[in-house]
């Protein structure tokens, strides 16, 4: 059976996945599944022996691999429950109805690359546990606290006091002129085809990322990625 939304498991699908899904969430998992033409490796036998340890149970099912990951080079993966998360004392990315999954799973992974380990998700938006986001998280994932808002006011009354950077391509602050302070902060990113609403304006400091004129805009996660390199400096 395919993946749903509605589930309440999901997977992580390739084996190095699958070891950030033990490293950071080894109490949400419920299996592993082997593909018949998984081959050794030193990574394979920690893998296992990581599963063995905790009473993880592993099996070979080749057809339940192929139908969840819909690929062909997909040899090993992780079944586990949903969870909840709660964020933690440090900053945080804000991405306000993010649609595209390989996006939101590379933030993931940039972000706990650069240590933002805490991120808020406005809906409507990808689902954080859809094995393709899993996937292009290469399980990063698993190591944020990921929560989810219905709206942005709800978050900003919630998060009164922390200093949210709020990334429109009408922002009158340069993020190359910015000098990065000794404050909490939030990064803040709108959607991938519309940007951020002109009303969240009074929640923050609007910021551009300056660019030539060759071209319109950045993509999202090359955006997110340079506002975390610029505040992890």
């Amino acid at each position: 059976m395919a993946y749903k939304k509605e589930d309440n498991i999901s997977y992580s699908l390739g084996s190095f996945a699958t070891m950030e899904l033990l490293k950071y969430r080894k109490n949400t998992v419920k299996k592993i599944y082997l593909h018949k033409d998984i081959k050794q490796s030193a990574d394979i036998d920690e893998l296992l022996a990581i599963a063995k340890n905790a009473n993880i149970p592993c099996e070979q099912n080749s057809h339940k691999i192929e139908n969840i990951s819909k690929k062909e080079n997909v040899y090993c993966m992780g079944e586990f429950e949903k969870y909840e998360d709660t964020l933690g004392d440090g900053n945080q990315i804000v991405l306000h109805n993010p649609s595209d999954m390989g996006n939101l799973g590379t933030i993931f992974r940039t972000a706990l690359g650069f240590g933002f380990k805490n991120i808020v998700l406005i809906s409507p938006c990808a689902d954080r546990f859809n094995p393709k986001t899993v996937r292009a998280s290469m399980g990063a994932v698993f190591g944020l606290n990921v929560v989810e808002f219905s709206s942005f006011e709800e978050y900003a009354e919630k998060y009164k006091d922390i200093k949210k950077y709020l990334f429109m391509l009408d922002g009158n602050t340069i993020l190359q002129d910015l000098e990065p302070k000794n404050e909490k902060i939030a990064l803040v990113f709108g959607n991938e085809a519309t940007g951020l609403p002109q009303n969240v304006k009074k929640f923050g400091e609007p910021v551009f990322i300056k660019h030539t004129n060759a071209i319109d805009s950045l993509n999202l996660a090359i955006s997110a990625s340079i506002a975390m390199f610029k505040f992890s400096k």
